[in-house]
């Protein structure tokens, strides 16, 4: 994610997508085991800058307190990659009016991915995802396009592994670290339709950073190599995915798994006339550094601001006002059994 706060400022979509699994959270919350140390730990995989995780924890923090007592210790543990912004996050946590920050409740932070295991065996005792697992560990390979509906058959195949490889690794991890009678809640990015049909309700956006890029080669700002090298690493899965490790003995529960058409949230947030540059900024820092991972760093600002806030902004506005995405949203309950 881009860093500098600009994440928070304009991650309000996927602010929007974490309130359909609060009422699961709540309720694993009032559930959730006391650890060893007589202290409630509550992980937060996948941060980013911990605007969005406010809520969340909040709602979380409450629950466990409501059940436990006012006074009971609560760990909250966030996690994300090595180069996350957590200076941010940290800046949030402690001075935004909506901080889930009171007295007995302390907050760390983890820079590893969570597809590892991050914290001790049998020490968790509440986990949340938001927006976060549709992200795979690696780029698995090359695409015909830079987004994962452009991939030809063979391709589609090797990302289509990938995706399960790492969602086997994301659950075994939590397996490991989750406490009996633990659970996880997990809202992320699911598909539309089935195999080489699924769809993630972006087409028509990426579509047109493709066409962004193409523009950029032309005049020179990007060459056609580092256009070719370009890949978004992201797997948006069918509910068979999803579901599949829990047949294949995983050591966890799908307790509840349902599906939301979330549609577009920025237009609905923004309005006809400021819809164009939230799009621009949105994509931005939600994927503008993976698909611009591999530019110059000197460079990468200035050709995130000519495609995204100058090329797609200035499209979007030339055509007919309406919403560009179809957003999928999988919201899980998932137990360790105990």
């Amino acid at each position: 994610m881009e860093g500098g706060g600009r994440y928070n400022e304009h991650a309000s979509a996927q602010a929007a997508s974490a309130t359909y699994a609060l009422d699961l959270l709540r309720a694993a919350a009032s559930s959730a085991p006391i650890g060893p140390a007589g202290t409630v730990t509550v992980a937060d995989y996948g941060a980013s800058e911990g605007r969005n995780s406010l809520a969340p924890m909040t709602a979380a923090v409450t629950a466990i307190r409501e059940t436990r007592g006012a006074d009971q210790p609560v760990w909250v543990i966030h996690t994300d990659l090595p180069d996350n912004d957590f200076a941010s996050l940290f800046r949030v946590v402690a001075d935004d009016p909506g901080t889930y920050r009171r007295p007995g409740v302390h907050t760390a932070a983890v820079g590893r991915s969570f597809y590892e295991q991050l914290l001790p065996d049998a020490s968790v005792g509440l986990g949340w995802s938001s927006i976060a697992v549709h992200w795979l560990s690696a780029v698995p390979g090359p695409l015909d396009g830079f987004w994962f509906t452009s991939a030809s058959p063979d391709q589609d195949d090797v990302w289509a592994r990938a995706g399960a490889a790492d969602w086997r690794a994301f659950l075994a991890a939590r397996a490991a670290e989750m406490q009996p009678g633990a659970r996880l809640v997990v809202v992320v990015g699911a598909a539309h339709g089935d195999g080489r049909e699924r769809r993630s309700g972006a087409e028509r956006a990426m579509d047109e950073v493709a066409r962004g890029l193409d523009a950029l080669v032309e005049r020179g700002v990007v060459t056609a190599a580092e256009r070719a090298a370009m890949v978004i690493p992201a797997w948006y899965r069918t509910a068979a995915e999803w579901q599949a490790p829990f047949t294949e003995g995983c050591g966890l529960a799908l307790e509840e798994l349902r599906f939301v058409d979330l549609g577009d949230p920025l237009w609905q947030q923004s309005g006809p006339d400021a819809y164009p540059a939230a799009v621009g900024a949105a994509l931005r820092v939600s994927f503008g550094p993976s698909l611009l991972q591999d530019l110059d760093p000197d460079r990468r600002a200035t050709v995130a601001t000519e495609l995204f806030d100058g090329h797609l902004a200035r499209a979007i506005a030339a055509q007919p006002p309406g919403p560009w995405f179809a957003w999928r949203l999988a919201v899980m309950a998932i137990a360790k059994p105990g």
